[in-house]
């Protein structure tokens, strides 16, 4: 019983980072040696043993809760969504106008304000085969302007699947001074002139050539 103890204590000693092996193999190994430490033959065998399989024990227990752990928020968390914030229903009166202050803010901290909805009026700067039919770059303002170059915040803006199904943004073309509703998706980062820029990113669930 001791040897058999013994060697238990040692598969388990090499087995005490695997959940739950290890730690059914340590207990084991307790078990039997902890049984043959009581008789006078190779007592040393069944010291040993019982030092191998508690170490493996205590081991295996630490690696088995932190699986456990892992495991429950894994199966607790949302699946990713990606960049964008997750689409929701919004009624017409969830949409609201802002003040220039107030896009201010949001343009020089745009992660804070995701999920906003906002109304917003725009020039639309890009919207071309580099940009594609579902993506495009728009100066937005708080208020409709009298000039084009009134607009002052540069932001990106995307619609529908965002790749090629986009129907709220058919009429629009570049050059287009529009009427935007939009869910704020936080900030989105693009190359220019040799650098990176962070713009506010919203999503477009309706636009309105002006």
């Amino acid at each position: 019983m001791a040897i058999i103890g013994f060697i238990v204590g040692i598969v388990a000693f090499l087995c005490g980072w695997i959940p739950f092996v290890g730690l059914v193999l340590g207990v084991v190994g307790l078990l039997l040696s902890i049984l043959a430490v009581r008789k006078p033959i190779l007592r040393g065998l069944a010291v040993t043993g019982i030092v191998l399989s508690t170490i493996a024990a205590l081991t295996s227990l630490v690696t088995t809760g932190l699986f456990v752990i892992a495991m429950i928020g894994s199966s607790g968390s949302a699946p990713d969504a990606g960049p964008e914030v997750a689409a929701a229903s919004h009624a017409p009166e969830d949409f609201v106008e802002i003040d220039e202050r107030e896009l201010a803010n949001i343009t020089k901290d745009p992660d804070a304000h995701a999920g906003e909805t906002l109304v917003l009026y725009g020039y639309v700067t890009q919207f071309d085969a580099d940009s594609g039919p579902c993506r495009m770059r728009v100066n937005v303002a708080a208020e409709q302007k009298s000039s084009w170059y009134e607009y002052e915040h540069n932001s990106l803006a995307y619609s529908g699947d965002g790749e090629s199904e986009c129907p709220e943004l058919d009429d629009v073309v570049a050059d287009d001074e529009v009427k935007l509703t939009v869910v704020l998706q936080g900030g989105e980062s693009y190359n220019s002139l040799g650098g990176y820029t962070t713009v506010p990113y919203f999503e477009v669930i309706e636009a309105e050539v002006l």
